[in-house]
């Protein structure tokens, strides 16, 4: 007979959380743009901006431009030239 003690859901549960963070950070596209950097954003819907970088949240980038922030898919920046 099998007995099934308090300490293995514990260490399962432990072990499972791990992963689960160790998933996400891999699967979460890294953004090569750090708060304060001066970019450009181009999108059909939000048009050109020119501004700096506010907030990073997953693959949105908050971009500060006249007064308002503007949230654009990171790959629709770019450096100014």
């Amino acid at each position: 007979m099998i007995q099934f003690t308090a300490e293995a859901p514990i260490r399962t549960g432990r072990l499972a959380g791990l992963l689960s963070k160790t998933l996400s950070r891999a699967r979460t596209a890294a953004i090569p743009y750090k708060i304060g950097e001066a970019v450009v954003g181009d999108d059909p819907f939000n048009g050109r901006r020119e501004g700096i970088v506010e907030s990073r949240n997953g693959t949105s980038v908050g971009l500060r431009s006249a007064g308002r922030v503007f949230y654009y898919d990171f790959r629709q920046l770019r450096r100014p030239e």
